[in-house]
């Protein structure tokens, strides 16, 4: 008898053990290459639109079973759906659904689009020493705003700021020269600016790692003009650039 009620739970826990999340997937495309697994996967809910042009490969829904063991969190779910988007070549993901634990369900349920953009990120096509070389060519005809800059973003991007008016109310175009973020390039777009309403104040568009835009207006600062800073909400930290 003891011997019995031993295996049936042993039994019972392997099932309760066994029987976590419930993981389904519709596929919409074919699956693109996969990413690395330090690849960011940029994460948008209803709040946050996706900022870029895109399609979504497929749909994922984690879910759980009347033998789901309590416990887990959102960005554990979360981080599940990145796993399975890199997988899949996806760029991001779009939050569709989110349900929190309760009587009847142990863990996160979570529905999310996987999306892959579909536009070409504007990128210039400079490297440090043509930028390098524009600098000294150019020399007497340089706005203060031109030059390297360093970021304190969190991932070490380093940007040129160059003059061009390529496009309509652009008089100057700020790009990726070094960064942390292995989803962003060489000559790839952080920063397009025009001139404001009087010297030394700048007006345009910031873009965080997530492709997100935000408008930005500033003056420069400091007895060189080698500092300017981008002002975030009240509970995020600033962005300061710093010129070299």
């Amino acid at each position: 008898m003891v011997t019995k009620k031993l295996f049936l739970g042993l039994s019972l826990m392997t099932l309760l053990l066994g029987c976590t999340t419930v993981k389904t997937y519709k596929a919409n495309t074919k699956p693109g290459a996969a990413k690395p697994e330090d690849h960011p996967i940029y994460v948008y809910n209803e709040k946050v639109p996706v900022p870029r042009p895109y399609e979504i490969i497929g749909t994922m829904t984690i879910g759980d079973t009347p033998f789901t063991v309590f416990g887990g969190s959102f960005e554990g779910e979360l981080e599940t759906l990145r796993k399975q988007a890199r997988k899949r070549g996806a760029d991001g993901l779009q939050i569709t659904q989110v349900e929190s634990p309760d009587f009847l369900h142990a863990k996160y349920r979570v529905t999310a689009n996987f999306v892959r953009f579909t536009n070409t990120w504007e990128s210039l096509p400079f490297s440090e020493a043509d930028f390098r070389n524009y600098l000294t060519t150019q020399k007497e005809k340089l706005d203060p705003i031109e030059g390297f800059w360093q970021i304190n973003d969190g991932v070490g991007s380093r940007v040129g700021i160059v003059r061009d008016n390529t496009r309509a109310g652009r008089d100057f175009f700020g790009f990726i020269l070094a960064t942390g973020n292995p989803s962003w390039k060489v000559g790839d777009k952080k920063i397009e600016l025009a001139s404001g309403e009087r010297p030394g104040v700048y007006r345009g568009a910031y873009y965080f790692d997530d492709y997100r835009r935000k408008t930005v207006a500033f003056p420069l600062l400091g007895a060189q003009t080698n500092l300017f800073i981008l002002q975030m909400p009240a509970d995020e930290t600033p962005i300061l650039f710093k010129k070299e």
